[in-house]
């Protein structure tokens, strides 16, 4: 399961879709472990993307998240991409509202700004979170979302990110942020969320600096010269 970091902060991870993907995001306490599928065609992915957002939009398993936007679709961008971020959930303000992760609000503008620093596009990367919908408090307030939603979530998560299980990784995000960690065939770095609360522990200076060697990793996977055992 992805999780909240001990510190309140919620991650953001980024990972590769193959060999040559990177996946970015907040991870805390359990990570990710993808199997190795075979490329499809793109045509092929797609009509499976599709068939992945209307399994999306026709959930039902959280009474919690009853007429909440399920956030994924095209504009979390498609196939083929060497990037992918993944966060906790939408924001009330951000992605329950637009339909569109990391955007519309505070989060949303900050991100624009480091996805600038590394030098990529949203329609260069794929954005999700670990559960699809909105979780709030008894006040209307954002919360973290709890294990049940995290569970519910699973499959849809290890659907988008063609893995077949989702197993403890061990790392912290305090301790691990910007660090370049080889995992199955990919490359996994931790990130802290874009938002304001982040930057008590996390500057936005350093997030852009860490975007920015986000993005090198990017093009340096695509000219082969990556070294496995750098760190951010």
């Amino acid at each position: 399961m992805i999780q909240g970091s001990r510190d309140g902060v919620s991650p953001v991870a980024a990972v590769p879709i193959d060999a040559s993907t990177i996946v970015a995001g907040e991870i805390e306490g359990e990570p990710l472990r993808r199997s190795r599928v075979g490329a499809l065609p793109i045509a092929d992915a797609m009509v499976l993307f599709s068939q992945l957002c209307a399994d999306a939009a026709a959930c039902q398993c959280c009474p919690t998240m009853a007429g909440r936007q399920r956030v994924l679709s095209p504009a979390n961008g498609g196939p083929g991409v060497r990037v992918i971020f993944i966060g906790e959930a939408p924001g009330r303000f951000g992605g329950e509202r637009t339909g569109i992760p990391f955007s519309g609000d505070r989060s949303g503008r900050n991100f624009e700004r480091l996805l600038a620093a590394a030098g990529l596009t949203r329609a260069e990367v794929f954005i999700t979170n670990a559960i699809l919908c909105n979780p709030r408090d008894g006040q209307g307030r954002n919360r973290g979302p709890s294990r049940q939603e995290l569970a519910a979530c699973g499959d849809l998560l290890m659907r988008q990110l063609a893995l077949d299980a989702l197993t403890a990784h061990g790392l912290q995000l305090s301790e691990a942020v910007g660090q370049i960690v080889p995992w199955q065939g990919r490359i996994l770095m931790p990130l802290y969320h874009p938002g304001a609360r982040a930057q008590l522990h996390r500057p936005f200076a350093t997030q852009h600096d860490n975007f920015g060697v986000l993005g090198q990793l990017a093009r340096s996977l695509g000219e082969g010269t990556f070294a496995p055992h750098t760190a951010l």
